[in-house]
């Protein structure tokens, strides 16, 4: 009898290219986002003498460096050389190695590369996502596996289009009943890190469900995954469904005919935990532990939520092509 799998395991088992001995699996990357940072890898890979792999697949984005305000000198207006040098040297690392690049000129695409990503249709479900940083895990909200990796793995994925990876273990996190009057996202999260604590997700991927996060928009999806690192997770994951298709669809680089899958019964997790309403003494049975902050009526201000494209500054069409 074939052992049940949840949404992470299926995702990782169609990446695993090889298996070693010692825990570790090979596995191979859809996606890799680089900002400035982790210049010292394309050095690595020129002094090795070595070719990207899969050169369309690493997306070169300025978003660390940049300025917000007084675009309009472009590079010649970023007044310290040291920062100057920066978004210059990603520039030229994008042009000698053939990467897709989405520069400060690019003003109708260029923003925070993990939500140019989704912008652009660039994230999308069971895929495999890094990027040089943390807050990568953003991406997880389409149901990916999305987490950031440092500059020498940067250098692995940019030479091989894989990355070797110990498999995480997994925690599922039940968020139910209906959110008070103006409790957002970033309470959800801020609530459940709470409940397990800032280590309560330290070597696993954390699978958010229940009846709180199928009423999220993308966008307040992307928030509670933002933050899974800061329960010190791996990734975060949510379970795709129409409004992830809604929101991909028409996208520059969406594909078309997504369908949803199912994303395994709580018996496929490591661990679990519930966050919602105490349920009634009739449906006493389930025992799991509740986390009953985000349901208090907070007097937290509303704000207008901003679009996705609203979101990441805006972008403008280039000629470097960013295939499927």
């Amino acid at each position: 009898m074939n052992k049940p799998r949840n949404m992470f395991d299926k995702i990782w088992d169609r990446h695993v290219v090889a298996q070693r001995d010692d825990g570790e699996a090979l596995i191979y990357v859809d996606r890799n986002f680089v900002h400035e940072g982790p210049f010292y890898a394309f050095d690595k890979l020129r002094l090795a003498k070595r070719a990207m792999r899969r050169p369309l697949k690493q997306i070169a984005i300025s978003d660390h460096y940049l300025p917000t305000l007084n675009r309009a000198g472009g590079l010649a207006g970023i007044k310290d050389p040291e920062i100057r040098n920066m978004v210059e040297q990603l520039q030229r690392n994008a042009r000698d190695f053939k990467l897709p690049f989405i520069g400060m000129e690019d003003t109708e695409r260029q923003g925070i590369m993990h939500v140019v990503g989704p912008d652009l249709g660039l994230v999308q479900p069971g895929m495999v996502i890094t990027a040089a940083d943390s807050h990568t895990t953003t991406n997880g909200a389409f149901g990916a596996f999305s987490f950031g990796i440092g500059a020498s793995e940067i250098k692995h994925v940019m030479a091989t289009q894989a990355l070797w990876y110990r498999k995480p273990k997994t925690l599922r996190v039940t968020i139910d009943g209906k959110l008070g009057a103006g409790i957002t996202a970033k309470d959800v999260i801020l609530a459940i890190i709470a409940k397990i604590g800032i280590s309560g997700g330290n070597g696993h991927v954390i699978e958010y469900a229940g009846a709180v996060m199928r009423t999220m928009t993308m966008e307040q999806r992307m928030t509670v995954c933002n933050m899974s690192i800061e329960a010190a997770a791996r990734a975060g994951l949510v379970a795709p469904d129409d409004t992830t298709y809604k929101f991909m669809e028409g996208r520059e680089f969406s594909p078309r005919g997504a369908t949803a899958s199912s994303t395994g019964s709580a018996a496929c997790f490591s661990r679990s935990a519930s966050a919602g309403p105490r349920p009634p003494p009739s449906a006493a049975a389930s025992k799991r532990p509740i986390l009953k902050p985000i349901l208090t009526a907070l007097a937290y201000p509303r704000f207008k939520r901003r679009t996705g494209s609203e979101r990441s500054h805006g972008r403008q069409a280039e000629s470097a092509r960013i295939p499927q």
